[in-house]
Order: structure tokens, then C-alpha cells, then sequence
């Protein structure tokens, strides 16, 4: 039953002075304190959990909350199988426990993701399980990019919407002769501000993020036997079939020739 699996419970504010005395589940959890604060007790240790901080605790970690100072603090608790081995390591940045502090835009998408997954326990559809676990995955990958951003300040909301709407002109035009000082125009930044916030954003350049939609588009091209490399190259706004295969070269480590040989045999 995927109600035993997974659980996600958006608790009420605890009042000022609530504690919860040491316990385990059997279970893994991340705790995502949605308002207040109050510390996590794992042993001898103390940890203060503020608002937009998640704990990642593996099923039979033992840990009690105690107040601090007179908050009260609520919490959204999403309950879950183990994770793959791989996801479990590297969360773990805190002894055997991962702590996180997310951003704005990280802490209104882990919430998302938690109503999301709320919504498809209730409805117990085919295929439930598979949902579950993908969207378990992806807080996962919140908590693990959230620990890449190495301090730097989030976009705010304008800031985001801009990025998205840059998004969706690139992906519209990346076969053209595109300039990024055009798409940096075309939501009102100029060229080097713009740059610094995709790259904040997305994390590579405006560069290399309409260089990756060309080769991705040109692989599909390259699975028609009739096209040949130069139209490919003018399809998908390369300069030249040399300029094209020499950024196919770089980005998959083979010609444009032998990747087409080795996935269409």
C-alpha cells in the first residue's frame, strides 16, 4: 500500500516549550521547518533548525526536538522507503543526518513538490509507486543543488520570471543566428547582467546552454538517414558543417559520422 510508503503531513504550529523526546523510524524523513525554530538532538549533539531548513534523517536515526528560546514551529514531514544508495550518501553532509538551508525559490519548490506528492497518495492511481518515488527524487535533488550554490544570493521572483521567459525565446530560436545580447534585450537586461543572472540561475552560461539545445536537436536530425552534416549544421544555426561537427566532437567526445553509425545500426 502506498499509504504505508509514503506519507507526507503538513503538521499545525507546535506551541512555545513543545519537545518531542527521542524516537526512530522506520522510515527515512526530510523535516522542512516551515515557520519558527527549534533545535534536533542527535546524541550529544544540538542542531537549530530555522525556517526553510530541511534535515534529511535515514529510517532508524534516533533524534528528539527541543524548544528554542519561546517559538512555536511547524513543519511539513515527508515519510519514504530508503533512497537509492547513491542519493543517501551524498545527502549526508552532517554526520549520518543532511541539513540544508534553502533559498526562497528552493523552499516554494520543495513545498510544491510536497503538495504534489501529497495529491498522489490520495489519489492511489496506476503506477502510483513510480510517481512517488520520482517526486522523492526530486526534493532530494532540491536539497543537494541547494548545496552547490556555495552562498550565492537567489534570484528574486522578477528576476526568475525574466529567466524563464529567456528560456522560452532561446528554446523558440536556438536554430537561428542567435546573440545572447538579443535575448538579454528581449527581457530588459543588459548582456553582462543578464549573463551573471542565468548563470546564477541555470548554472552554465547563455552559451553554453543554447549550444547544448543544438546538439540536442541535431542528434535527432542525425537519425534521418537523408540529412546530411552540412544541412544539419544550417538547421541548427552553426556557422559551418566544421564549426558544427567540431562542437559535436567537443560536447560528445565523437564526430557527428560515428554517433550517427554507432545508434543506427
Amino acid at each position: 500500500m502506498i499509504l504505508d510508503e509514503y506519507t507526507v503531513i503538513m503538521e499545525p504550529p507546535h506551541p512555545p516549550g513543545w519537545r518531542m523526546p527521542p524516537h526512530a523510524h522506520v522510515q527515512s524523513e526530510f523535516t522542512f521547518v516551515r515557520q519558527g525554530s527549534c533545535y534536533v538532538r542527535l546524541g550529544d549533539q544540538l542542531y537549530l533548525l530555522q525556517a526553510g531548513d530541511v534535515i534529511y534523517l535515514p529510517g532508524g536515526v534516533l533524534h528528539g526536538h527541543e524548544p528554542y528560546l519561546h517559538q512555536e514551529v511547524s513543519f511539513i514531514v515527508v515519510q519514504f522507503p530508503s533512497l537509492p544508495d547513491r542519493l543517501h550518501r551524498e545527502l549526508l553532509n552532517t554526520g549520518d543526518i543532511g541539513l540544508y538551508r534553502l533559498s526562497a525559490l528552493e523552499k516554494s519548490r520543495f513545498i510544491d513538490y510536497c503538495y504534489q506528492l501529497q495529491r498522489e497518495i490520495a489519489r492511489g492511481l496506476p503506477h502510483t509507486d513510480i510517481q512517488c518515488r520520482a517526486f522523492v527524487d526530486q526534493l532530494a535533488v532540491i536539497l543537494l543543488r541547494c548545496g552547490l550554490r556555495q552562498g550565492e544570493p537567489d534570484l528574486t521572483t522578477e528576476q526568475q520570471i525574466a529567466i524563464d521567459r529567456a528560456l522560452q525565446w532561446m528554446h523558440q530560436h536556438f536554430s537561428e543566428q542567435l546573440r545572447i545580447s538579443d535575448v538579454a534585450t528581449y527581457v530588459g537586461f543588459s548582456p553582462a547582467y543578464f549573463r551573471l543572472l542565468f548563470r546564477r540561475a541555470m548554472g552554465i552560461s547563455p552559451k553554453q546552454y543554447v549550444l547544448a539545445l543544438r546538439l540536442q536537436s541535431s542528434k535527432c536530425m542525425l537519425m534521418q538517414p537523408d540529412r546530411t552534416i552540412g544541412e544539419i549544421a544550417r538547421k541548427t544555426g552553426f556557422d559551418s558543417p566544421q564549426a558544427f561537427s567540431k562542437a559535436f566532437r567537443q560536447f560528445t567526445g565523437v564526430t557527428p559520422t560515428q554517433w550517427k553509425q554507432t545508434h543506427m545500426k
